[in-house]
């Protein structure tokens, strides 16, 4: 009967065709025999299996999670043993005198070890979920430190990319405990592609996106799918910013260009979505310390002392020198607006509302806010 069970499952079930030959006549065969003794003399004695007695096959489930078998090819497994026992029990050779004892005791058998073994199965594919986020978090750390990595993937048993693309990305705001929930919306996405690297700390995280050796996809084709499921698993737009690291020695550098990338987006006040060097480039040339982004940053020095101003100047650059939209941003009147863009064109001399005037204070405002990061 086990044999028979075991050779109904690899034809019904793809996932057991997939385990080695000494798993299915071996191990698969000799614990589905003892689940079938152990029902027959549960049943023969009237009572329900013991905690000792389902150890057997709740360690079966278990071991299945780690041959990466699916759940429902778990369980399937006593429904069709237990199908074959009846048919025998009722014609067989000797049938049985009470079959609704049978199959009384048989329903109970199933309601007793099916929730052990989903249970079982469940708490050791959580583990392995757990060593593999940590396992991909460590070389993650190591690579983002600029250590060689090579034996402690294969100490994990993880095989590296050559090179990678390095995502920078930031959470999501999101009101009460609903960031912990993006957090684990987003590992859990995560969990199904193993061969991303990915470490989250506070708000943010980094995640090592492998490229094909052989250039079959483009970094942003790769890049830009997995973060769109990351937004649809959070259910709100992620900010990132990526840079492609060659080979393992440049990760670090890669990760420190996404890292300001994704910064500069953020002080301009840029909408959720992926950044790159490229997008910014303009802005991030401006932000580079030295004596022309302190000269552009001096140019709004006039109005420390009045953050509204500042503010009424990134709305109206981010609104594209629009004044309705920048008032409305702003949640104050057009004439209001047009008086503070007069303010700012007397204290600092430059027109915000004159093209070549605009495009100044924008790379002033740049400058002004890579200044007051830095700091003196």
């Amino acid at each position: 009967m086990a044999a028979e069970t075991v050779a109904r499952l690899t034809a019904d079930i793809p996932a057991y065709r997939l385990l080695p030959d000494s798993v299915l006549g071996g191990d698969l065969v000799a614990n589905t025999e003892a689940v079938l003794k152990l029902f027959f003399t549960t049943v023969a004695e009237g009572r329900a299996p013991t905690e000792a007695e389902l150890a057997l096959p709740v360690a079966w489930g278990a071991e299945r999670a780690r041959d990466g078998v699916p759940l429902e090819a778990v369980l399937r497994v006593y429904p069709l043993g237990a199908r074959r026992a009846w048919e025998l029990a009722v014609a067989g050779p000797e049938p049985v005198d009470d079959p609704y004892a049978l199959v009384t005791g048989l329903l109970a058998f199933l309601g007793e070890v099916m929730p052990k073994v989903a249970e079982a199965y469940l708490r050791e594919q959580a583990d392995l979920d757990w060593e593999q986020r940590e396992h991909g978090r460590n070389l993650a750390g190591v690579l983002l430190a600029g250590r060689p990595a090579r034996r402690a993937a294969e100490r994990y048993g993880r095989t590296l990319a050559e090179s990678y693309e390095v995502v920078v990305l930031r959470l999501p705001e999101a009101p009460g405990g609903a960031t912990n929930r993006i957090l684990r919306a987003l590992r859990s996405e995560l969990d199904g592609n193993p061969e991303v690297l990915a470490t989250f700390k506070g708000e943010g995280g980094v995640l090592l996106v492998p490229l094909a050796p052989d250039g079959t996809d483009a970094p942003d084709g790769a890049t830009r799918r997995l973060l769109a499921r990351l937004d649809t698993a959070a259910e709100l737009r992620c900010t990132a910013a990526a840079a492609v690291a060659e080979d393992h020695a440049s990760i670090p550098r890669a990760q420190a260009e996404a890292s300001e990338v994704l910064s500069l987006a953020e002080d301009l006040g840029r909408p959720p979505g992926l950044y790159r060097l490229a997008d910014l480039a303009v802005e991030y040339q401006i932000v580079q310390p030295g004596p022309a982004r302190d000269a552009l940053a001096r140019v709004l020095a006039p109005l420390d002392d009045q953050p509204h101003l500042i503010a009424t100047l990134r709305e109206f650059i981010a609104a594209g020198y629009r004044r309705a939209e920048a008032a409305e941003a702003l949640t104050v009147h057009r004439n209001t607006l047009t008086y503070r863009l007069g303010r700012i064109r007397l204290l600092t001399g430059h027109d915000a509302t004159d093209p070549t005037g605009a495009r100044h204070l924008a790379a002033a405002l740049t400058a002004y806010g890579a200044a007051r990061r830095s700091g003196p």
